[in-house]
């Protein structure tokens, strides 16, 4: 097997494999609500590896100002708390893998600032996609009924955060909700969504169709 064959092995290898280290890490999310080093490390160091060849076989000057940006704005999101750190990594790893990739596999396109970037828009469909579970858990609240159960004594938005967050029960009440608990009122919605399972989720759709909105080509 010869130089190319190995770089188009491994370009195969670095498209799929991240589907299965991004599932793992969505399960350890379902079940314990937080990622360890088991969850992003793996992910990172296929980065790396990818970025090692990418930088042998490639401009070294425009992969680095490709990354130059691309971290930045992932490291700009994680401060203004759309995410958390083992997230954050995850889509560190994701950034290295894939930072040489210009386009889905069958159709659509990336979103694009200086240049199509992969990443950014595995993030923006997952965002898109988290959101879209909020509001449906919300509807479903709303149509059990269960919203009407919550501390009425509570303000408009701590009740309406608990609808965002969780299932409610009918004829449960929130007991995160009641005063001075440390619930609703100091924990924002998006720190609660298992956001790796839309990464995994959002990977898949990117690799395939690309950005999730309509984006001009």
């Amino acid at each position: 097997m010869d130089l190319s064959q190995c770089l188009q092995a491994f370009s195969c290898f670095k498209t799929l494999f991240p589907v299965i280290l991004l599932s793992q890490a969505a399960l350890q999310d379902l079940e314990k609500r937080e990622l360890d080093v088991s969850a992003w490390l793996p992910i990172l160091l296929l980065g790396v590896s990818a970025l090692a060849l990418e930088l042998a076989s490639s401009v070294l000057l425009e992969t680095f100002f490709k990354l130059v940006q691309t971290l930045s704005l992932l490291g700009l999101l994680l401060l203004l708390r759309l995410y958390g750190p083992g997230d954050a990594l995850i889509m560190v790893g994701v950034c290295l893998t894939h930072v040489s990739t210009a386009r889905p596999l069958l159709q659509g396109c990336f979103l694009k600032l200086f240049y199509p970037d992969f990443s950014l828009t595995v993030l923006l469909n997952a965002e898109l996609l988290s959101l879209t579970a909020v509001a449906l858990n919300l509807l479903r609240n709303l149509h059990s009924g269960g919203c009407r159960n919550l501390p009425k004594a509570e303000p408009f938005r701590k009740r309406f955060v608990c609808a965002l967050l969780k299932t409610v029960s009918r004829g449960e009440a929130s007991e995160e909700c009641a005063a001075g608990s440390g619930g609703c009122g100091v924990v924002s919605v998006k720190q609660t969504v298992p956001m790796a399972l839309f990464i995994l989720l959002s990977y898949v759709v990117t690799l395939l169709f690309g950005s999730l909105l309509p984006l001009s080509a």
